[in-house]
């Protein structure tokens, strides 16, 4: 008999301990072997925008990030989980931030989805009065190791909407209008090295629906937390993607499915990223990183981010 899983501590951040744990996290990086595992899950109010009149399984790309936009540009975060590990799973983290701002007597929401959430054990009492301020969050993230780390391999299931929030977050700005300029992003911020764990099992025989499903037919048993929680699925996410990749994905052939997000499945094989030796970095309210260097046809328009206070606003 295979022995019980090992308890996990999921460790809860609001303002008052986010420098700490975000210390935390740095830390981790350090005693992580250089190639690690970060997985993400987010909480929002649910779909206040859905399809008008398609499923959303037969819309375009295109389509489906312009919804999946309006609904991020709409609404605000509830909490993200994160989970960090080396690839074999042995030495894992796991955090779980609380924002405030939202709140579900003015703001735009989905009234399921938030009685959902708080039979999950959500408090959003305690979150409006504790929680975590967004900017705040977005200046440590950058500052933290995290984000331009070509040494983490981010993982998601179903990711479009944790990647959109978490650009929304760091450039303080709604999304892009174009599902290009946003793959841009996501390859800004997060590199190459960005799986969908909904998008990889399309070519793994067996497996089909949501992550609770999936994990369950791999073996991969929930040992913190519970569903919705985002602390709780980010480390289910992690551990079904290392259970995934063993047993589907011969050598290193889960790497071919890098930088494809379910529903946004579009080619971006060509898709290039500023460099950071491409940029000029000069500070001050007034000055600018600019890209140079690139590809004309990929950059006709060039992407400048300001730089105030340690954060990047697009502009």
């Amino acid at each position: 008999m295979a022995p019980p899983p090992r308890p996990m501590v999921v460790r809860e951040v609001w303002q008052d301990n986010l420098k700490q744990e975000f210390s935390e996290i740095t830390r981790a990086l350090q005693r992580l072997p250089h190639h690690r595992f970060a997985a993400f899950d987010t909480e929002f109010p649910g779909i206040v925008f859905p399809a008008a009149s398609r499923h959303h399984s037969l819309l375009s790309p295109a389509e489906n990030y312009l919804l999946m936009k309006r609904n991020v540009d709409a609404t605000k975060i509830i909490q993200l989980g994160l989970a960090l590990s080396d690839p074999n799973g042995d030495s894992c983290y796991v955090w779980e931030f609380n924002f405030k701002g939202f709140d579900k007597e003015s703001d735009l929401h989905n009234l399921e989805s938030i009685q959902l959430l708080e039979r999950q054990g959500i408090d959003f009492n305690k979150s409006r009065e504790k929680g975590i301020d967004c900017n705040e969050f977005g200046r440590l993230l950058f500052n933290s190791g995290l984000l331009r780390n070509s040494k983490i391999a981010w993982v998601t299931f179903h990711g479009a909407y944790d990647f959109g929030y978490l650009i929304k977050i760091s450039t303080r700005r709604e999304l892009p209008s174009d599902l290009m300029e946003f793959m841009r992003l996501v390859v800004y911020f997060f590199g190459y090295k960005v799986f969908d764990i909904k998008h990889m099992i399309k070519w793994c025989e067996g497996l089909y629906g949501g992550l609770e499903k999936v994990s369950h037919t791999l073996g991969v048993l929930r040992v913190a937390g519970k569903t919705h929680q985002a602390g709780s699925d980010s480390l289910l996410t992690l551990q079904t993607m290392i259970k995934l990749k063993d047993l589907y994905f011969f050598g290193r052939a889960w790497i071919n499915f890098r930088l494809i997000l379910y529903s946004l499945e579009i080619d971006v094989g060509s898709l290039a990223a500023p460099k950071s030796n491409g940029f000029q970095i000069q500070r001050g309210c007034n000055q600018f990183y600019q890209t140079r260097g690139c590809n004309q046809q990929l950059y006709q328009r060039s992407m400048f981010v300001s730089v105030r206070d340690g954060m990047l606003y697009s502009i």
